[in-house]
């Protein structure tokens, strides 16, 4: 009887040993993870854990937006969370001094926050974090600042000037805005952009293409956080453009001779007297009595020539003048076209 009262205080002494190491670990765990000071995650990205006894605010990036609000990310100390009847009040500390709501939320679960549409002042806006207990506010978190630019950047154009008269395919646009603006001139006339960038000191120098006859030229500065500014200027060009030549063989279509039918040859050169190869060119022909006839367009040969050929029918019999349009369609600027009339005969 005396050894199995023995071994039973055997095994009673075991277990509660082992309750007892259970328990240690239990505690040693969480020890290990009300001190974790690792950092937190939301969907903006990684946060560093607050120290103990106020919010750790992170600084947006950027800090200089155009926007009316911002979102604003931080984490919360192991010591603040759980508390009961708690809110995390945002404050935001605008240029003239005064101090408004940015936003006040039920006190964060989780560490990590991130609270969206808090306000923001034209110039700079001083944000903190608070928790308020009870109508009572704790120690507050830093300060990050945002400011907030609402000023589009001047731009103004000094080269070329109003109403001026331009040689040439292209021109030169000149002028000051920001420093670092993003640039973009664009030919009102003819839809062509061109885009550049302001040096440090805010000047800039962007080529354009023209059309024959007048351009009006706009000129758009964009700052760094999306503000921009328009200005325009007209002028006049005598730009040669191009030129496309018609050759219809024969020029003159006899109803009563079979094929009625004609070759057109097309030949164009850019404005510096180059073959325009690769265009896409298409031809058009308007006889009397018919109406238009488009012929499939086709692409023109590194001399700039296009061919295009058509027969009428054969019970085609109406005489007159008739005319051939031939455009050729560039990658840049407007087309170049050009018409040659042919004669519709009975006989010779």
């Amino acid at each position: 009887m005396r050894t199995i009262t023995a071994a039973l205080y055997r095994l009673v002494g075991i277990a509660a040993l082992l309750l007892l190491i259970v328990a240690a670990l239990f505690a040693v765990r969480l020890v290990l993870s009300i001190g974790d000071s690792g950092p937190s995650t939301t969907p903006g990205g990684v946060i560093p854990s607050a120290a103990p006894g106020a919010p750790l605010l992170v600084a947006p990036s950027p800090a200089t937006v155009a926007t009316q609000t911002i979102t604003i990310r931080g984490s919360l100390p192991d010591d603040l969370l759980g508390l009961s009847d708690a809110t995390l009040l945002i404050k935001v500390e605008t240029e003239d001094g005064s101090v408004i709501t940015g936003a006040e939320v039920e006190l964060p679960k989780t560490p990590a926050f991130e609270i969206s549409g808090i306000p923001l002042a034209s110039g700079e806006n001083i944000i903190s974090a608070v928790v308020v207990v009870a109508g009572t506010e704790k120690t507050p978190s830093n300060a990050v600042t945002v400011t907030r630019d609402t000023t589009a950047p001047e731009v103004i154009i000094t080269s070329p000037a109003p109403g001026q008269l331009i040689s040439g395919a292209e021109v030169t646009v000149r002028g000051d805005s920001e420093g670092d603006a993003d640039i973009q001139v664009r030919n009102e006339t003819s839809g062509i952009t061109s885009n550049g960038k302001a040096n440090n000191s805010g000047q800039y120098s962007i080529n354009i293409s023209l059309r024959d006859g007048i351009n009006v030229l706009s000129v758009t500065a964009t700052d760094a956080v999306g503000n921009s500014s328009r200005t325009s200027v007209e002028i006049t060009t005598n730009a040669s453009v191009g030129r496309v030549t018609l050759v219809v063989n024969p020029g003159t279509i006899f109803l009563n001779k079979s094929p009625k039918s004609f070759r057109i040859t097309a030949t164009a050169t850019d404005s510096t007297g180059a073959p325009v190869a690769g265009a896409n060119v298409c031809m058009m022909i308007t006889a009397p009595g018919l109406s238009p006839i488009s012929l499939p367009c086709s692409l023109s040969d590194s001399n700039g020539r296009a061919i295009g050929e058509y027969t009428f029918p054969e019970n085609y019999a109406t005489e007159g003048r008739g005319l051939i349009l031939a455009t050729y369609t560039l990658t840049q600027g407007d087309p170049l076209e050009a018409t040659t009339p042919f004669t519709v005969k009975k006989k010779p």
